[in-house]
């Protein structure tokens, strides 16, 4: 009888224990649906991440999410005893918490795309002017690289993910590089043939080389990459130095053409405006032991030393290159400014229309690219961005003339999207500074057209094909003058800005304005009454505050813009 009562508080214990197992975990483990929430919100981002991975992002731009989400996900649910309120609270905190790193993995991926979007573009346009150089130039045969262009245009057109643009950034940029190693091949053969040439007035037998020649032509003709231009080049060196030593009489011939080629490059020093002191004292000493050249032997030494010579010239001729047409562009202008000259009412002083393209617009950017550059590369980026401002400049020049409406499309519109075939697809805002109007295409169709207010001819807005590198709805803008200055303005709200040059250049709205359009980039009366904005703005572009709600709806991160 006692052991029975004994078994019966034993099993009276036992449940009270069990049952206060029970209320413990159920207080502690939170409500179901939220834990269940915060668990596919983390894989909803753990598969956005790997999405990211497979179309190209790289784990650097990615690392920060991911020690984001890496402490999120070592995070545990607090205890509380008969309570889920605690447990609850972080359940919803880290499914917010996820969400958050969801947006800013979107956003992330948008940036890398834009910018990888930006390079393949760039990439295409070096190859697009590479190749136009070349045709001018009348370099062989180029029909495969223009088909080779004409697949890359339209994979950009096709493209969508950073490693889409990647791999169309290497394609152009090989191709690139196949075309400067043509280019160097067709030098080679030009010499060659040149030599040929040279023997046969000579009245020496070049049989056998021109059977040569023939052949490096047809192999020159049907090459298409880099490295069967690089051994074709080999072989026409081989063969340049065998035609050389077997035909001693063509010494004085062949060693005035490099010695021409060498002083063709110190004329070029020499327009650059660049110190030739050097190179003239490394002509005249090769010049002089071309002259004394006997044997085969001292030739080809003196030969070697030439090449040697030219090649080292290229570094300055580049960077001379780059700074002379830095300079040359803002002569132009000014000389073409002057001649068309605008006669402002308001003050009764006379401006150029064009300040854009001086040292108080580009030239400046310009000198400040060219002024951080230290290799040939950088020098050589610059001349291509001089060469775009010439081109943009010609445009300019011709839209001034033209009395086509603003609202519908201008010659140079076209001619713009043929240049720079990155501006057939997507969105692009196009701004002529000569018509004071801005033009809104999408896939190549004119969509919106306003008046808009460029930069005053002290601070003009900057001409060039720009991608969107920040946007802002609201912000305030704070002036970089101090109080007293001219150009100082106080602190502005803003309710739609897209920044299109660093430096503070952006595409606005004024709502202080009440005019745009021609001759609002100068001084003039506003009717607005308000002195903020009888002049053109720093170098924004100023737009309709209704306007600009629009345009700032309609674009994106990768929408261009061009000003010319």
């Amino acid at each position: 009888m006692r052991r029975a009562r004994s078994l019966r508080v034993a099993q009276i214990l036992l449940a009270g224990v069990f049952t206060g197992v029970l209320l413990l975990t159920s207080a502690c483990g939170g409500d179901s649906q939220l834990r269940q929430q915060a668990s596919d919100t983390r894989s909803q981002l753990d598969q956005q991440i790997k999405h990211a991975e497979n179309i190209g992002v790289p784990v650097s731009s990615l690392q920060p999410l991911l020690q984001q989400e890496k402490t999120l996900n070592s995070a545990n649910a607090p205890f509380s005893m008969f309570d889920d309120t605690p447990a609850n609270n972080f359940y919803k905190s880290q499914t917010s918490s996820y969400q958050q790193l969801l947006s800013k993995l979107q956003e992330e991926v948008a940036i890398v795309t834009g910018q990888d979007q930006g390079t393949a573009q760039q990439q295409l346009q070096s190859f697009k002017d590479t190749l136009t150089s070349q045709q001018i130039q009348k370099v062989g045969d180029l029909q495969a690289f223009s088909l080779r262009y004409t697949t890359d245009e339209n994979l950009l057109a096709a493209a969508s993910s950073p490693k889409d643009y990647l791999a169309l950034s290497q394609d152009a940029q090989n191709a690139t590089d196949t075309l400067n190693m043509l280019s160097t091949t067709y030098k080679q053969i030009t010499i060659f043939k040149g030599t040929i040439t040279q023997m046969q007035q000579a009245s020496l037998d070049v049989t056998a080389m021109q059977a040569q020649y023939s052949n490096d032509l047809n192999v020159f003709n049907s090459a298409t990459s880099k490295t069967e231009f690089q051994s074709l080049n080999t072989i026409l060196n081989a063969q340049y130095q065998l035609a050389v030593v077997n035909s001693i009489q063509s010494l004085p011939y062949v060693g005035a053409a490099k010695l021409s080629e060498f002083q063709d490059q110190l004329n070029q020093l020499k327009l650059y405006g660049m110190d030739t002191s050097a190179y003239v004292k490394l002509y005249n000493q090769d010049k002089a032991a071309m002259a004394k050249a006997t044997t085969i032997s001292d030739y080809l030494k003196i030969s070697s030393k030439i090449n040697s010579d030219v090649a080292s010239m290229q570094p300055d001729l580049v960077q001379g290159e780059s700074w002379y047409l830095i300079t040359s562009l803002d002569k132009q202008a000014k000389a073409w400014g002057a001649a068309h000259l605008y006669h402002d009412k308001s003050d009764g002083h006379n401006y150029i229309p064009d300040s854009g393209y001086t040292m108080d617009g580009i030239g400046y950017w310009l000198q400040r690219e060219n002024g951080w550059s230290y290799s040939t590369a950088d020098y050589q980026s610059v001349v291509a961005d001089d060469v775009n401002e010439f081109y943009n400049f010609s445009l300019f020049q011709q839209d001034y003339a033209d009395t086509t409406p603003y609202t519908q499309v201008h010659q140079t519109d076209l001619e713009l999207m043929q240049h720079y075939p990155s501006l057939k697809s997507g969105s692009v805002i196009i701004v002529s500074m000569a018509q004071q109007s801005l033009h809104f295409f999408v896939n190549g169709k004119l969509v919106k057209t306003f008046l808009i207010t460029t930069g005053r001819v002290e601070r003009p807005t900057l001409p060039g094909v720009w991608t969107t590198q920040n946007r802002q709805a609201p912000t305030e803008f704070k002036s970089s003058d101090p109080p007293g200055s001219p150009f100082y303005y106080p602190p502005t709200p803003i309710h739609y800005a897209i920044l299109y040059h660093w430096g503070g250049f952006f595409v606005h709205d004024s709502w202080w304005r009440y005019n745009y359009g021609p001759g609002t980039q100068y001084p003039h009366q506003d009717s607005s009454g308000l002195s903020s904005a009888s002049n053109g703005s720093h170098g924004c572009v100023n737009v309709q505050e209704d306007q600009a709600s629009w345009l700032y709806s309609h674009t994106d991160w990768s929408t261009q813009i061009v000003i010319y």
